[in-house]
Formats: structure tokens, C-alpha cells, sequence
């Protein structure tokens, strides 16, 4: 489980800092295109999370930032 922890947590705090970026570059109008990028990425990673962790398998690799 705490392979899941450890993923949840990367996927939170990388969301995180997209979206401040995102709102920086959002000045120069390419931070509205990443905004929808940063939230299916967030979607997908949270998402695979919570199937593995119904079927108690570990994440194969939770300090990857790719699905």
C-alpha cells in the first residue's frame, strides 16, 4: 500500500506545481492549453491508483510521472 501512498502523493504535489506554472504562463495564453493537459494527467494517474489498489496490486512504479 504504501507504494500507492507514495504515488497519490508524487501525482498531487506534480499537479500542483503544473498548475501554478500553467497559471504563470497563462499570462502569455499557453498556460490555458495546459491546464486541461495537467487535469486528464492528474485523472488518469488517480484513476489507474484506485484500480490497482481495488485488486491489492502494488503500483509497478510509483516515482515514475508517466501513467
Amino acid at each position: 500500500m504504501t507504494s500507492h501512498y507514495t504515488y497519490l502523493i508524487r501525482t498531487f504535489w506534480f499537479g500542483f506545481v503544473a498548475s501554478l506554472v500553467a497559471a504563470l504562463l497563462s499570462v502569455v495564453l499557453i498556460g490555458f492549453l495546459l491546464f486541461p493537459l495537467i487535469a486528464i494527467w492528474f485523472g488518469v494517474r488517480s484513476v489507474m491508483s484506485l484500480l490497482k489498489a481495488q485488486r491489492r496490486e502494488p503500483m509497478p512504479d510509483p516515482e515514475t510521472l508517466l501513467f
